[in-house]
């Protein structure tokens, strides 16, 4: 995959909505680059940049403090090792510091003990793929102890040995502290920003597309087959060459994606396509079909605890909305917006009321 930053470049000299701009997440490259060619900087952005910088002094002393008291290999995924792939790291912002472990629990118990203090409402860190965040007191990041990579809620994610055997020292520097492979650190950020929502924003095509352009292609979508994430992997290799290069528009860029080729939010539209048709860029067609039929009754049925009425309510609203953008509908429709899926087929969508936003100082 060629590297995405020219093509970034000019992504971000077309783009007039900021808003969008933060709904992608790329405040920080855009502060940079607006600011080279003499363009307004909103303060949020500067702010953000700052942000970054001083997360990128703090990263080191955080992992350096879970290293004295977790035995055994720890993986650093995400936030810093993404951002070591980009020309400067302080272009990838992140506020958080993901590391996968044998045993989550025993790390989570062993890091309070040290000193570390645990954040969040317990119940929204359930059965996921980690634990409440920590905090250490008068450092700026969380740390998330996962027991697994964050995967498609259908597909196998690959065992934590197996990540190690081929792991390598993370870029951040701290002695002990390991990352997965260029090979399979693409393969998670494709899977994690998958899990979550197919395509969601920019910012996890670009996290692909820097790690994966010093790869050979060939390799990756060897180990994308291994791993059964063929599919998925080529959806978001075919949608971040057609962003930030030359490639062709894909499918799914034409019908649930093209929010990402305009850099603008996703309309109501979009959003409920992408719920029913992105399946089948994830799964064979059998399954496929099985898992969109699944959750075109979900989109039918009221949610959990809600009556017909609220139900009927929400879907005409939706109907008038269709084409505005699912940020401003989700805002109008107020508390019935959070309403839970009857059954979530999919997890993982943070409230739409936060897209965009990283912490802020």
């Amino acid at each position: 995959m060629p590297a995405p930053w020219t093509g970034l470049e000019g992504l971000l000299d077309r783009a007039t909505d900021v808003e969008a701009v933060r709904t992608h997440r790329l405040q920080t490259a855009a502060a940079r680059r607006w600011r080279a060619a003499g363009r307004h900087v909103p303060e949020d952005f500067v702010q953000l940049e700052r942000w970054a910088a001083g997360t990128l002094l703090a990263a080191p002393e955080t992992l350096t403090r879970v290293r004295r008291v977790v035995d055994g290999p720890i993986l650093l995924h995400k936030g810093p090792e993404a951002a070591a792939a980009y020309p400067d790291p302080v272009m990838r912002g992140f506020d958080d510091i993901d590391l996968i472990v044998r045993d989550a629990p025993a790390v989570q118990r062993a890091l309070v003990r040290a000193g570390f203090v645990e954040i969040g409402d317990p119940a929204r860190y359930r059965d996921i793929h980690h634990l409440r965040p920590l905090e250490w007191p008068g450092l700026p990041l969380r740390v998330e102890i996962h027991s697994r990579p964050k995967w498609p809620q259908r597909l196998t994610p690959p065992a934590f040995d197996e990540l190690v055997e081929s792991s390598r020292p993370a870029a951040i520097g701290v002695e002990g502290i390991l990352a997965p492979s260029p090979v399979h650190h693409a393969l998670l950020l494709a899977a994690h920003a998958w899990a979550h929502v197919p395509l969601r924003r920019l910012r996890d095509l670009l996290d692909v597309a820097a790690v994966a352009a010093p790869l050979h292609p060939a390799e990756t979508a060897e180990q994308a087959r291994r791993w059964q994430l063929s599919r998925v992997w080529a959806t978001t290799v075919g949608a971040a060459a057609c962003v930030f290069g030359d490639g062709p528009r894909t499918m799914p860029l034409r019908i649930w994606g093209r929010h990402l080729v305009a850099t603008r939010e996703r309309t109501v539209l979009e959003s409920h396509l992408q719920r029913l048709l992105s399946h089948f860029w994830e799964l064979p067609p059998g399954p496929a079909t099985r898992a969109a039929g699944r959750r075109l009754v979900e989109e039918l049925l009221p949610a959990e605890d809600e009556e017909w009425e609220e139900k009927l309510q929400r879907t005409r609203f939706a109907f008038r909305n269709a084409m505005r953008s699912r940020l401003d509908h989700d805002r109008a429709l107020g508390p019935l917006a959070q309403r839970p899926a009857r059954h979530a087929s999919r997890g993982g969508e943070e409230p739409t009321e936060n897209l965009g936003k990283t912490h802020t100082p």
